[in-house]
């Protein structure tokens, strides 16, 4: 009779462990979770690329500010195409409708 009542103590337990989702805390503390290895995985991961970022921020303090510049630069001049062809193309609708409204 005791078991049945341990197998059955077992299986509330894997019941319980299941339905909510395994928050269960367990008493043994040998047992982790992978969700709880991955995010401390992850703290780690971000940890070290903060400090290596840090380091090298120290290190290249020039180099960033030209990095900077030409990014900016880069951009600068990408929107100054983006707004050439938005001109051209207003221009051209606008060409475009007068000639139609007036030879129609």
């Amino acid at each position: 009779m005791q078991r049945i009542s341990e197998l059955w103590e077992k299986f509330k337990n894997v019941l319980v462990d299941t339905f909510s989702g395994g928050k269960k805390n367990q008493s043994s503390g040998s047992v982790v979770s992978v969700d709880e290895v991955e995010k401390k995985q992850k703290e780690l991961r971000d940890q070290e690329r903060k400090r290596v970022e840090e380091e090298y921020k120290r290190q290249h303090p020039d180099q960033i500010e030209e990095e900077k510049l030409i990014s900016f630069e880069h951009k600068t001049n990408r929107l100054k195409k983006r707004l050439n062809i938005a001109i051209i193309t207003v221009f051209g609708l606008i060409v475009i409708v007068f000639l139609v409204l007036f030879f129609v």
